[in-house]
């Protein structure tokens, strides 16, 4: 069988090297730009580090989830919880310091379920900033920031009336997971609009250590963005997005080690969003952009969750706890900007954000049975089902101004300041718990937190393929909601819960030849008043408060390589190495991922008709646990994937894109050290075993263009 592999693996990547040979380069290169420091500029001319994962990408690797689409980016690591609940964690921290944009728009309220709520397939590309953004977008950007751009169709300015459809397929084995997404887009006559929607369900996901239980997932979602450009430089557009995500298990995480001990499910996980944007470009000599965007997101969550307590050294139970919560949130907001070529070498970007968050207060319905050691129940103690928790609120404003300057053809510098004012409350009652009430006084049932953050950077052009950058900047994250007011799972609220706050430098060096690439950063983040999760004691019982006593240092390493073979393959090595520190105790932060490598060779013929991919995962043991943690064995993951475009291939095919790919292809035992569990990363779930997935895309009519 390894023979058939390999011998099947050798005839593929000849036939790639062989049309390398006979064709010409037909995929054209643009220079890549971002909106990652508010306005559009040359990704090359900036500082800080910033990765962009485009949509060839995605379609081509096959991610299963948002979050999955970052994996390959040096410095980031998936916090996985199992199922389809993940999340990032860049440079060390991850959730609410490092947080997500979708469209540039915040996401607030509950950002572990925050990428489970976009499916790849309606992402145009992924930027990343690995390093503070407080100085651009504001709190919570301490280590970084992740902004989703989702797609639309081609601008219909001066073209006439055209209208496509595409059908999207994928199925994953190693949990069953089938889903598919309808899209209708048209343009012309200045109008452009594309509407889609899709399905997604899995079953529980099989490793080589048995199934997870309670990892399944469904997800139903419509989204749909109408533009209007009355002249090639303005565009107007509304657009919106409903997402119902419903049985979704939650193995890990929050507390939730699984099955016998507890069962959570999200039952549904709805969200509902509306955004109306409008763009201007080349205004005038001085005017070269101007931006406004008003949004309104509304997430109304339902959790299910049964608890068992056992009797002291057996697996009898003792107490059965039923709850159901409802967690629902609403916050919407406004971003404007200006871009101002006010000198041919300077553009200077102003402009403010303004966001408001309603927590409504957690209504519960609970009931708890208790049974004698026979397993007869003795008794059952049912609360009046209401909110147990008031609602509170959040506001925040901001102003910025971003100036980039080309002093010289060799130097490209960046200056970032910025003034937030965050503002929070929490309303008087109800508490169902009167001691959690006795918590609050007149002086901490509300805060106003101001904070000034910058962002000095340069980037020396050594030669034209040789840069140099550094970069300086200190971030703030302002105390949330759920940590400041809200009681759940063991974990106290703390109203007198201050802004956390962090200095950090970064240099780098990159060299982009025409066969050779290599990137190499170093960097560190210096955090005080840190938010440690402290031991408290609370109604007799052990419980956890967020305290901001905490100072840390994390230091990393990342490096990326690439070698050109032919036109368009390519080997490649990415890696990285962070290390996290409390700078009082000495001991190791929490949660910091192992040093990893990825080694690969990238196929690709100069038709962009075949390509292929195989890579090997090498991540080491993880010996620097923290001390509510344990250490975690290293492990070694290899992947395989191929795919055809086969209207390359038969040119009057319509636009077809079919992907095959094997992960895990040994079907290695593994678990990741940032696993979340409590304590610490003490689930003991394992990660997925060897998946086949594939993959079908179809387009007609302009949709394919």
């Amino acid at each position: 069988m390894k023979n058939i592999a390999l011998t099947a693996i050798l005839l593929f990547a000849h036939a790639l090297f062989f049309a390398q040979e006979q064709t010409q380069d037909t995929i054209q290169i643009d220079p890549v730009e971002v909106t990652a420091v508010r306005s559009s500029s040359p990704l090359k001319n900036l500082p800080i580090t910033i990765a962009v994962v485009n949509q060839l990408a995605i379609l081509e690797t096959q991610p299963p989830s948002a979050t999955e689409t970052l994996k390959y980016i040096p410095g980031v690591a998936i916090q996985n919880d199992g199922g389809i609940t993940s999340t990032p964690i860049i440079r060390g921290l991850s959730r609410e310091r490092a947080p997500i944009l979708i469209d540039g728009n915040s996401f607030v309220g509950g950002r572990i379920r925050s990428y489970a709520l976009i499916d790849p397939w309606q992402i145009e590309r992924v930027e990343v900033i690995k390093g503070p953004a407080s100085a651009f977008w504001g709190s919570d950007a301490v280590s970084g920031l992740v902004n989703v751009i989702t797609r639309r169709a081609e601008n219909g300015y001066g073209k006439d009336f055209k209208v496509g459809t595409s059908l999207y397929g994928g199925y994953q084995s190693v949990n069953s997971y089938s889903r598919g997404r309808l899209e209708v887009e048209g343009r012309g006559n200045g109008f452009d609009f594309l509407i889609g929607g899709g399905l997604r369900d899995a079953d529980n996901t099989d490793t080589p250590g048995g199934e997870v239980p309670n990892s399944q997932f469904e997800s139903a979602y419509f989204d749909w963005n109408i533009g209007y450009s009355p002249a090639e430089n303005h565009r107007f557009e509304f657009s919106g997005k409903y997402f119902k995500n419903d049985n979704v298990g939650f193995p890990g995480g929050l507390g939730a080690p699984g099955p016998p001990v507890r069962d959570r499910v999200f039952a549904p996980d709805e969200q509902t969003g509306y955004n109306f944007n409008y763009t201007g470009k080349n205004i005038s000599s001085t005017i070269e952009e101007v931006g406004f965007n008003a949004y309104f997101k509304q997430q109304r969550l339902h959790i299910d969750q049964v608890t068992n307590v056992f009797f002291e050294d057996t697996m009898d139970i003792n107490r059965r706890i039923d709850v159901s919560l409802d967690v629902d949130v609403d916050f919407g907001g406004f971003k404007a900007f200006t871009a101002l070529r006010l000198a041919e070498n300077s553009k200077l970007t102003v402009g403010a954000d303004f966001l408001r968050e309603h927590r409504f207060g957690t209504k519960r319905e609970l009931v708890v049975d208790i049974f004698n050691p026979m397993g007869v129940q003795v008794n059952q103690v049912a609360p009046p089902p209401g909110q147990i928790q008031p609602d509170s609120d959040a506001t925040f404003f901001g102003v910025f101004a971003v100036e980039e300057w080309k002093p010289s053809e060799v130097v490209d510098l960046l200056f970032a300041l910025r003034f937030d004012n965050v503002k929070t409350e929490i309303e008087d009652e109800p508490f169902f718990i009167p001691e959690i009430a006795d918590l609050y006084n007149e002086d901490n049932t509300s805060d106003n937190n101001t904070a000034l953050t910058g962002n000095i950077g340069a980037k020396i052009h050594a030669s034209d393929r040789s840069d140099f950058s550094i970069n300086l900047a200190n971030s703030f994250r302002a105390p949330d909601l759920f940590s400041k007011y809200n009681f759940a799972d063991g974990v106290i609220p703390n109203p007198d819960l201050g802004p956390e706050k962090g200095v950090f430098y970064e240099l780098g060096y990159a060299y982009d030849g025409s066969k050779f690439d290599i990137g190499l950063n170093f960097y560190q983040n210096f955090l005080n008043d840190l938010y440690v999760p402290v031991s408290v004691d609370f109604q007799g019982t052990p419980n956890v408060q967020n305290q901001a006593v905490g100072e840390a240092r994390l230091t990393g390493w990342e490096y990326q390589l690439s070698y050109t073979i032919g036109k368009l393959s390519s080997v490649f090595w990415t890696g990285s190495y962070i290390r996290g520190k409390d700078r009082e105790t000495d001991e190791n932060l929490a949660f910091m991922p192992a040093d990893q490598n990825i080694f690969g060779f990238q196929l690709r013929d100069n038709r962009n008709a075949f390509f292929g991919r195989v890579e090997g995962i090498f991540t080491s043991k993880q010996d620097r646990p923290a001390p509510t943690e344990r250490e975690t064995d290293g492990y070694s993951l290899f992947n395989i994937s191929g795919g055809i475009n086969l209207h390359e291939v038969w040119p009057k095919f319509p636009y077809s894109k079919l992907v095959l790919s094997v992960d895990n292809l040994t079907d290695k035992e593994y678990q990741s050290h940032v696993f979340r569990g409590t304590p610490g990363n003490q689930t003991r779930f394992f990660a997925p075993g060897r998946s086949i997935n594939a993959q079908l895309i179809i387009k007609l009519g302009v949709a394919g263009k």
